[in-house]
């Protein structure tokens, strides 16, 4: 009986150790605009796909404004949508070195949306959205 009780108190510590060691994961803080090619706020839908799959749909506000949070060691992908407008993906990967995702970390960026049928211009083309990753030290 003693063997059985210390082979429990020695599970049920090394569990608490394993538990202690877990760190907690932070957050990344996305927000931001949607505009038009007016540079306007642009009421929009934002669609969070996760392995292929929708789990959110976030409305900004009607000026186009939002604000999204991604676990650290995750990754989404963020599909804006507006009526008479092309959409724009937008893929997150939260996965960093283990050292850092207990950390908190802020996004704030612009979206631009433009007319169906409508070729943006070139400086509009040097403002692509597409990727957001960590990299030396912040995300980008």
């Amino acid at each position: 009986m003693d063997l059985r009780l210390s082979m429990l108190l020695l599970l049920a510590s090394v569990g608490l150790q394993v538990n202690a060691l877990r760190q907690e994961l932070g957050t990344l803080y996305m927000s931001g605009k949607v505009v038009n090619e007016n540079r306007r706020g642009q009421e929009s839908m934002i669609y969070v796909y996760k392995n292929h799959e929708v789990v959110k749909e976030i409305p900004t506000s009607k000026i186009g404004k939002f604000a999204i949070d991604v676990k650290m060691q995750d990754s989404v992908a963020l599909v804006i949508f507006s009526e008479g407008y092309v959409s724009k993906t937008l893929i997150v990967s939260t996965k960093i070195h283990p050292a850092k995702q207990g950390k908190d970390y802020a996004f704030p960026f612009f979206v631009d949306l433009y007319p169906v049928g409508r070729v943006p211009a070139p400086i509009d083309l040097d403002r692509p959205v597409g990727k957001v990753m960590y990299q030396g030290g912040q995300f980008i």
